[in-house]
């Protein structure tokens, strides 16, 4: 899997040549396509190929573009890259109710465990209350422990009269980055045969990302924290600008842990795709989840 993650802001022209992509529109740059994590299109004016678009769903490079406020509103997958699709599929038709309730459990544990490091880390109060919420988190999170942590946690994070409908940029920065997140976690799920509409908790019938809703879950604190430094409730007639957004969409190299190892994000989010499609084979019933740590670019040796 590649590791550069491209935006493209300005107008240009992207086509494909020699294995490499070739940004045209100014002094040409050429990035070889294995290198490519994920492509950003910002800008309504770049120009592309159906033969590029066919060579990134062939290499599973997550491409985004965007609608005419700038924020990501879409992401290309490819479909069935996995030998064993229709396998998979129907371990996830078929999965128990018990052992989904279960694997939400984990995942919503795992949520709440890292929003208190959130708090922790950016200097907030409140750490110990989440992890009290923690223990109170029963099979299928049937008490809704979920949504009162997330009360509590953003209050705490972003002061008391903050709201997740509020117009505010604060708001607007926490869906760009999550929106980035989203569209990596459903090309994990499709590269790993997985179907991402048929989810564990989330199973909207007008959601085609289900699944990726449910894994996105304790990947939102990286986003989180990554706000959280940047932004304060006084800045509400601020605007996303580039800069910022660059910095958002470069959320993607930060690394987590898992397993007790340190990888890049797109890593951790394979790592836990990978432990869901164990889970479903009856080769484990735990799956391999994200733990928060203070923002830090990953860095290639």
């Amino acid at each position: 899997m590649g590791f550069r993650n491209v935006k493209i802001e300005g107008s240009r022209k992207l086509r494909i040549e020699n294995q490499q992509l070739v940004i045209e529109g100014g002094p040409d740059i050429k990035i070889p396509l294995e290198d490519i994590n994920s492509i950003m299109i910002e800008n309504q004016m770049v120009m592309v190929s159906a033969y590029m678009l066919q060579k990134f769903a062939d290499l599973g490079i997550a491409l985004y573009v965007c609608n005419e406020k700038h924020l990501p509103n879409g992401v290309l997958l490819p479909i069935a890259k996995h030998s064993r699709h229709y396998k998979l599929l129907k371990c996830q038709i078929e999965i128990k109710k018990p052992l989904q309730k279960r694997l939400w459990q984990q995942i919503v544990v795992q949520k709440v465990r890292n929003q208190s490091l959130c708090l922790n880390l950016s200097g907030r109060e409140g750490e110990d209350g989440l992890q009290k919420m923690c223990k109170e988190i029963q099979s299928g999170d049937k008490t809704h422990v979920e949504a009162k942590a997330a009360a509590f946690y953003f209050r705490h994070l972003f002061g008391s009269e903050f709201s997740r409908n509020d117009e505010h940029i604060v708001n607007g920065a926490l869906n760009y980055g999550y929106a980035i997140v989203r569209g990596i976690i459903a090309r994990s799920i499709v590269c790993y045969g997985l179907e991402p509409a048929i989810g564990l908790f989330h199973r909207s019938e007008l959601n085609s990302y289900n699944l990726a809703d449910d894994f996105i879950e304790p990947f939102r604190p990286v986003v989180d924290l990554f706000v959280a430094s940047k932004f304060d409730m006084s800045q509400k007639s601020v605007a996303l600008t580039p800069e910022l957004k660059r910095g958002l969409y470069g959320i993607v190299n930060f690394e987590m842990k898992i397993k007790g190892e340190k990888r890049i994000l797109s890593n951790c989010i394979d790592g836990m795709v990978a432990s869901y499609s164990s889970v479903l084979q009856g080769k484990c019933d735990i799956l391999n989840l994200p733990e928060l740590i203070q923002l830090q670019v990953h860095s290639y040796e």
